[in-house]
């Protein structure tokens, strides 16, 4: 493996590089090269086969909802967004993400299976719409 390979694949994903993709309508994270696991999470090996070969991708900006909440009591950066749902993604390509669903006031808004986006915005955290 040469020099700059081994520095591009043990660089490491800043919490401020993830939080910028975010604002740039990116959803980044790591791929082991070893055993193929895909995360979101800052991590410096493979919580699954423990090896250090990781490389920076972007994922999917689509995706499924696999579970959620609707909340109506929210933490005071998204107390003008009640109510919403707080769901775990199942994105296209592999990781699971969490993020948040504007106008979801019961569950029959937000069928388990229902196909979201992620949409880029202005707002806190990670914001997907229904597609």
């Amino acid at each position: 493996m040469t020099e700059t390979t081994q520095k591009e694949l043990l660089s490491e994903l800043t919490i401020k590089e993830f939080e910028d993709s975010i604002h740039e309508g990116k959803i980044r994270g790591y791929q082991c090269r070893n055993c193929g696991l895909k995360r979101i999470d800052i991590m410096e090996f493979c919580p699954n086969c423990h090896q250090a070969e990781l490389e920076k991708v972007e994922f999917s900006d689509k995706g499924s909802v696999l579970t959620y909440t609707i909340q109506f009591v929210a933490p005071e950066q998204y107390m003008n967004e009640v109510p919403y749902a707080w769901a775990i993604i199942q994105l296209d390509d592999g990781p699971k993400v969490t993020g948040w669903i504007p106008f979801v006031s019961k569950p029959s808004d937000l069928p388990i299976g229902q196909r979201v986006a992620f949409k880029k915005s202005y707002l806190p955290g990670i914001v997907f719409e229904k597609i």
